[in-house]
């Protein structure tokens, strides 16, 4: 009997582990933050002034893909940005921001997807 639940212990961590690692590499596949500015040099941050440009920042290492990119705001209302980038093909290892208008206090939280996939979110907090 104890053979029996030794087994089972390690048939389910394998299993656990083999559900673990396609989210653990795709998570690896993409970059994906927000900051207090637009250009590729601004640093992510999580807290950002009322005035402050501010904008979703998103890589992919693995391929050239499209996404998609969602803001939902303090007062519940979400606005999403699909198929990006617009104005070209995508290409793997360029760094694309959306910039998000927004200047209301209170926090935000932003999410991309691949596929219909989420593939990361970040929130941040806008400075009354």
């Amino acid at each position: 009997m104890k053979g029996l639940k030794t087994l089972a212990a390690v048939m389910l961590a394998s299993g656990l582990l083999a559900t673990a690692l396609p989210a653990t590499a795709s998570a690896a596949a993409y970059k994906h933050y927000v900051a207090c500015g637009i250009s590729a040099k601004a640093k992510p941050s999580h807290v950002c002034p009322k005035r402050a440009k501010k904008g979703a920042f998103f890589k992919s290492f693995n391929a050239a893909v499209y996404y998609s990119v969602c803001v939902k705001f303090p007062r519940g209302n979400t606005l999403c940005a699909n198929k990006q980038p617009q104005k070209e093909p995508p290409k793997q290892g360029t760094l694309y921001v959306n910039s998000i208008q927004s200047t209301i206090p209170g926090k935000h939280v932003v999410t991309w997807y691949v596929e219909g996939k989420k593939v990361g979110t970040w929130a941040f907090r806008v400075l009354g």
